[in-house]
């Protein structure tokens, strides 16, 4: 009897470690042969783990980015690593990435898996962010009328207005130091959210305070969780340890909070105040190619990614731009006597008026190119794909995931001349054509992604940000407070000041 026992025993766990190996080990195990046979440099492959208690390591030194660098130092331009269960094929090539990323190749490639899988408990599955195939495309035909320009131009009395009133409530601060990153984070929000969703906004009570706080633990766990495994089980991502409080907490109060703005615009309790349709309007208006219009759920889904991603991206570029001005003197003063020659006596811009703001805009591009608000994008290969360039040929299993690393892509000598000096010079439209010389390759310079998945709200990012740089400029001097304070990379899909950026701010004279 008990050798029977035993037996059953031993055949279960036999059974239980096959399917493991199965399911968990050998699909990226099948991937880094297929690679590696290629002559693709490849970190050691370590079963469910890679090199993810490496990198746990350097994210507990927030030195993550480091981690990446000196990978790349070690392999070159693409090689792969094992984030716990799923490789990584990193290409850091730009003729590569033009194959991946363009138009007549995009259709082999979708979201990862596993990053639709972390983030669906945050922002659900039927987004422009996560959406992949025919859905992704049909959401996007609909949605693109929202950011043509003439609806741009209609939204940006509602920047101007919002950052008045920012720029107000901190020149009345008595505070010595104020955290501008948080500042500017809840300035983004206020204006994409009214942008998107009209006068309602602010009539919620703490709603900025609960949206960004909300998204940003969240996103937080998140992290942890990946780092830990937890989210790469599907077993233990069910279980409510490891801050799924967190994740479950923070879903519920930004979903209760779109939700609550939805209903409000189909009661009629409040209307858009763009001159043309809002972000909400055209959510709740547009219809496919079939004349069918976005489910409820849809609805929600792709407000809550406006907002969310939106408002957190722009935000964290605006605290870049910030920092870059106040530890670039010779910056900010081209900057400011730029603002007041275009907009002097404190002119409030308008979207005609902006588009004279060359150094400005020049100032963004770089800050962009430096310190790009989505540091990393992955791809997953649906169809096998032959990559090349000039000196080398890949091909592309499917199942592949690959992982595009803009902050490195940004700061190849290869790429750019001077790559770690900030030079807005770079950027410069020539005074009588208007354009700016050309890069040195089409896909070195990715802050928005590119070809058929790029941002789709870049233009208006781009828009607001030169909005509240040239305000900020025109009507404050701001400088570190402290001086000596620690601004350290913190990356959490987006990439931040681990600590804030404290600044003293005064009017200017």
């Amino acid at each position: 009897m008990f050798l029977q026992i035993l037996s059953t025993f031993v055949i279960l766990i036999s059974v239980l470690i096959f399917i493991i190996y199965w399911k968990l080990i050998r699909p990226g195990k099948q991937i880094y042969n297929i690679l590696r046979a290629q002559g693709i440099p490849c970190e050691p492959f370590i079963p469910f783990l890679g090199q993810l208690p490496r990198l746990y390591q350097y994210r507990k030194q927030n030195k993550i980015m480091k981690f990446h660098e000196e990978l790349c130092t070690k392999h070159g331009s693409i090689f792969m690593f094992g984030l716990g269960i799923y490789p990584r094929l990193v290409i850091q090539d730009a003729d590569l990435i033009s194959d991946i990323l363009g138009r007549a190749h995009a259709q082999n490639y979708y979201k990862p898996i596993d990053l639709i899988f972390r983030l669906k408990p945050l922002i659900g599955l039927h987004n422009l962010l996560i959406s992949n195939g025919n859905e992704h495309e049909r959401a996007r035909k609909m949605l693109n009328p929202g950011f043509h320009f003439e609806n741009l131009r209609s939204m940006v009395s509602i920047m101007t207005d919002h950052t008045i009133k920012t720029i107000n409530e901190l020149l009345e601060s008595r505070e010595e130091s104020i955290n501008l990153q948080k500042e500017l984070s809840l300035l983004t929000l206020t204006i994409i959210a009214s942008s998107a969703f009209g006068e309602n906004f602010e009539t919620i009570a703490n709603a900025r305070e609960i949206v960004c706080e909300a998204f940003i633990a969240a996103l937080d766990a998140i992290v942890n969780r990946t780092l830990l495994l937890i989210d790469q089980i599907p077993l233990f991502s069910r279980l409510p340890f490891w801050g799924k409080d967190i994740v479950d907490r923070g879903c519920e109060k930004a979903l209760n909070f779109v939700e609550s703005i939805i209903a409000d615009r189909k009661q009629g309790r409040t209307k858009n105040i763009c001159q043309r349709a809002d972000i909400l309007d055209l959510l709740l208006q547009a219809v496919d190619s079939h004349g069918k219009h976005f489910t409820d759920e849809e609805i929600r889904q792709e407000a809550m990614v406006f907002v969310l991603a939106g408002h957190q991206s722009t935000g964290d570029l605006m605290a870049w731009i910030m920092y870059v001005l106040m530890t670039n003197p010779s910056v900010l003063g081209a900057c400011r006597d730029e603002v007041d020659r275009v907009l002097p006596n404190g002119m409030i811009p308008t979207y005609e008026i902006l588009n004279d703001l060359n150094i400005c805009e020049s100032v963004i591009y770089e800050t962009l190119r430096l310190y790009p608000p989505i540091p990393f994008f992955v791809r997953q290969c649906i169809r096998e794909h032959v990559i090349s360039s000039p000196n080398q040929q890949f091909s592309i299993p499917v199942d592949a995931t690959i992982l595009i690393n803009t902050y490195l892509i940004h700061r190849q000598p290869k790429y750019w001349s001077r790559p770690l000096e900030f030079d807005y010079t770079r950027w410069m439209r020539d005074p009588i054509t208007g354009l700016r010389s050309k890069l040195a390759h089409p896909y070195c310079y990715l802050p928005f992604a590119a070809g058929s998945r790029n941002c789709i709200g870049q233009n208006f990012a781009l828009l607001e940000a030169k909005v509240i740089l040239a305000m900020f400029v025109q009507r404050c001097n701001f400088e570190l407070q402290p001086k000596n304070q620690d601004i350290t990379m913190d990356i959490r899909i987006t990439m931040r000041s681990k600590f804030g950026l404290f600044s003293k701010i005064t009017k200017r004279k």
